[in-house]
């Protein structure tokens, strides 16, 4: 089923009879101006969906929805956390779309010494629909978290996967380069700086804190292409 008719439930895997909020209503009513009896998909944000139908509106204009059988999980085994510089303008809400098609689980927004962008906490509401939207684009049934802004330094001390990569270029010395391999399953962590890579300092601070530089080629990159090139790379599984 096309990724429009797929509604965020939060209580699908509770309850057989939902009630859409506001603004899936619109949604479907005002959007796909879909009617009572339309085949759709529920998700609950937290790994589960299910076939569902469009019952009626109800008496404060909202959507009925009956959920009918859950639908294969398409979550990756891996759950990796990416914690991103804030690139100048609006580019974070893309990445952050992005990030949550191809799978990551959690997003943090980061302040770096070369960020060229702000991290607004204005910016939050924005950023965590674009993960619902990403999410739902790409059939997944798990929202990404996408949590408030947070310094580099402090998010380094903070309580990380063990498994932790940062994607930096071939001239950052300070950390010798690895390859991720593929893994059936865990948890890992990426830091991706800003279009000027992390200070010497930082990436210093990083290899204390045992991260290990993933390499992604020589050529200079976006910090979106390098976010998702590099998520990607650490979302491999095994055949």
């Amino acid at each position: 089923m096309g990724a429009a008719r797929r509604f965020l439930a939060p209580h699908a895997a509770r309850c057989r009879d939902l009630r859409l909020d506001a603004a899936e209503t619109h949604h479907l009513l005002r959007v796909l101006r879909l009617r009572p009896g339309a085949d759709i998909e529920v998700f609950n944000g937290k790994g589960n969906a299910y076939a569902a139908r469009f019952l009626k509106v109800d008496a404060e204009a909202r959507c009925l929805v009956e959920r009918g059988a859950a639908l294969p999980a398409r979550e990756p085994a891996i759950r990796l956390a990416v914690g991103v510089a804030v690139p100048k303008g609006d580019g974070l809400t893309a990445v952050i779309r992005q990030l949550a098609e191809i799978g990551a689980g959690a997003i943090v927004p980061l302040t770096t010494e070369y960020s060229e962008g702000r991290a607004a906490a204005g910016r939050l509401a924005r950023w965590r629909a674009a993960a619902l939207s990403g999410t739902r684009q790409s059939g997944r049934a798990t929202v990404p978290a996408v949590a408030a802004p947070a310094a580099f330094d402090d998010w380094l001390r903070g309580n990380l996967a063990p498994d932790r990569w940062i994607a930096s270029p071939p001239t950052a010395r300070a950390i010798p380069p690895a390859a991720p391999g593929a893994r059936v399953a865990g948890d890992r962590l990426l830091a991706i700086g800003p279009e000027g890579g992390f200070s010497a300092r930082e990436l210093e601070d990083a290899h204390r804190r045992g991260f290990r530089r993933l390499d992604l080629g020589e050529r200079i990159l976006r910090t979106g292409t390098a976010a998702v090139l590099a998520a990607a790379l650490l979302l491999r599984q095994e055949e």
